[in-house]
């Protein structure tokens, strides 16, 4: 289930996925060849995250993400890798699994033939369990999973005052990185230090196509300034 659909708790909200590899709390994880353990933290990295095992979990929830979308479309195909954004870099022991590290994972989609984004956030578990992981909000957002829940508050309380109380009811459909009034930089820690943009994001809310422009102004400190328009 996409994160949001029954709470809409954007931030950092994990669901259970189909796990990597057939491991239990009960049972401990599979160790990595002394081969790959010598790897480096990088390489390493990438090995996982173009295993099979991680592809096909990342695909799953990303089909579900659109489908969840968009309904009305009965073929959603993933494409390709978009991006892949590091908020806190893994970090690997023994076992397959890293045992930290937060990361967001954007697919490319193919919606009935139109293109389309799935954004799944992945969090390390430090038992090194299969990790964790949840659908955030779909399309091109510049945003981070926090940013899009105090926008997601925001937005849904001005729903609420249109008269769709019911957030089981308001589903993400699309969000689009807009206009960029001041080019957005980034500094040394990967965060936005300057840029004013616009974006939209599109939801079906009780029944109708609403779709919100979101303007955003970085604050110079790591932070967003955000005003909303439905």
């Amino acid at each position: 289930m996409r994160f949001g659909l029954s709470t809409l708790a954007f931030a950092l909200a994990a669901v259970s996925a189909p796990a990597l590899a057939q491991t239990t709390s009960e049972q401990p994880a599979p160790q990595v060849p002394a081969a790959e353990q010598s790897q480096d933290p990088q390489q390493r990295f990438q090995a996982y995250v173009t295993s099979p095992g991680y592809k096909s979990m990342i695909s799953q929830l990303a089909v579900m993400g659109d489908t969840i979308s968009a309904p009305e479309c009965k073929e959603h195909k993933p494409k390709e890798r978009a991006s892949l954004t590091i908020y806190n870099m893994p970090y690997f022991e023994t076992g397959i699994h890293p045992v930290a590290g937060l990361w967001l994972d954007r697919i490319k989609m193919d919606r009935c033939g139109t293109a389309t984004f799935q954004n799944v956030l992945i969090q390390a578990q430090k038992e090194g369990q299969p990790p964790r992981a949840a659908l955030m909000l779909p399309g091109t957002t510049m945003t981070n999973p926090p940013m899009q829940g105090v926008v997601m508050r925001d937005i849904i309380a001005a729903l609420d005052k249109k008269g769709c109380n019911d957030i089981t009811k308001i589903i993400p459909v699309d969000t689009k990185h807009g206009k960029e009034t001041k080019a957005i930089k980034l500094n040394e820690k990967g965060m936005i230090a300057e840029g004013v943009w616009k974006e939209t994001w599109s939801f079906k809310a009780c029944g109708k196509s609403v779709t919100a422009t979101v303007d955003f102004t970085a604050d110079g400190k790591g932070g967003l300034e955000h005003k909303i328009k439905l």
